[in-house]
């Protein structure tokens, strides 16, 4: 049993229900995890963000806005998959045979986002009105100063709720410059806290496709079907890094299991992905960190493999560019941070996961 697939096989006994299975298999797969890792340093997670497309009546809403899906880079989609992990290689010998018989499986990118798949396919899909997401953001805004801020957000559809730049706090990454910020006066960085119900369809673009809440649902499952669109949507940079990013979107939305599956499948067919085992997202939590091969996009998973915890952008800083009159795009810097903080369906505004 040297294939990764076969052993997480092992973990399920015909008799165990969905449910058992994912609590047993989450721990089993992270005692894996934990079997001969080095301990690394904490490392924070990327993002880029969606560009957010309103329709319809918006109720005095400030702050709603969306980044675009857009990569570049020089890794390419098709190819061998595999990626490497940072310092010594982690792995784990296999269960149930004779010393002679043993065999290590290697953890490395491919290996630990095909084990997540194998997760996230098996998970339930929750009912309820509204769905709700709380992140926690870090913004470099310039002059070495950092705005971190919490959004919390309720939708339906059609009708919701924003609270946005909710406990704002903000940090310099030198003396220096907070020396500097003070001299200036110390000027307002980012906008006050603001809640706001809403009437619009919010969709997020990726590309050349906007989804909302109700087609999001509807994405392909299966690998191929979720390719073929992901490759639909493309329109500039690199096919490899535009699936990535694509990633960090379809990974937080409510999507299906199965189309969450998919999607981690194809980020294990991509070559030169660095995995991080023991890292620590920007809000203390740990996890693994599958980062692309340019260094730039950086995705951190909870170690059972079940949730996307943080994103992070560390590419050069993106240039304003012109949008049309609903979309806004705000430039990423590099540096750029979200937690996942929580998500998930509920019943009424205002209720939280």
């Amino acid at each position: 049993m040297n294939d990764v697939d076969e052993r997480i096989r092992a973990l399920r006994p015909d008799a165990l229900t969905d449910d058992a299975y994912r609590r047993r298999r989450e721990a089993d797969l992270a005692r894996a995890f934990a079997t001969a890792k080095p301990r690394l340093r904490p490392v924070s997670r990327l993002r880029l963000r969606p560009r957010l497309v309103l329709t319809g009546a918006l109720i005095g809403l400030a702050a709603a806005v969306a980044v675009p899906a857009v990569m570049t880079g020089t890794i390419g989609l098709r190819g061998p998959g595999g990626g490497r992990s940072e310092g010594a290689p982690s792995s784990v010998a296999a269960p149930d045979r004779s010393p002679a018989e043993k065999t290590a499986v290697t953890l490395d990118a491919r290996s630990f986002l095909l084990a997540s798949a194998k997760t996230v396919a098996h998970e339930s899909t929750p009912e309820g009105r509204y769905w709700f997401d709380r992140t926690r953001t870090f913004e470099p805004v310039g002059s070495g100063a950092i705005v971190a801020h919490t959004d919390e957000s309720w939708s339906d559809g059609k009708n919701g709720r924003l609270s946005s730049n909710q406990d704002v706090q903000v940090t310099f990454e030198t003396a220096a410059d907070e020396a500097a910020w003070k001299a200036k006066g110390s000027p307002s960085l980012w906008p006050a806290p603001r809640t706001e119900d809403f009437s619009m369809v919010l969709g997020m673009q990726i590309g050349a496709k906007t989804l909302t809440l109700g087609t999001e649902q509807k994405l392909p499952g299966d690998v191929e079907g979720l390719e073929r669109w992901l490759r639909s949507a493309h329109r500039e940079g690199s096919f490899a890094n535009f699936a990535f990013e694509g990633a960090r979107h379809l990974l937080s939305m409510p999507t299906s299991a199965a189309t969450r599956a998919s999607m981690l499948r194809i980020l294990a067919a991509q070559p030169g992905l660095v995995l991080k085992q023991g890292v620590l997202d920007p809000i203390g939590r740990t996890g693994t960190a599958v980062t692309t091969a340019n260094g730039h996009h950086t995705l951190v998973i909870d170690e059972s493999g079940a949730r996307l915890l943080a994103f992070r952008y560390d590419g050069p800083d993106e240039k304003p560019r012109a949008t049309d009159s609903r979309t806004v795009f705000i430039p990423a810097r590099k540096g750029l941070k979200v937690a996942y903080e929580s998500s998930g369906w509920v019943n009424e505004l205002g209720a939280r996961k």
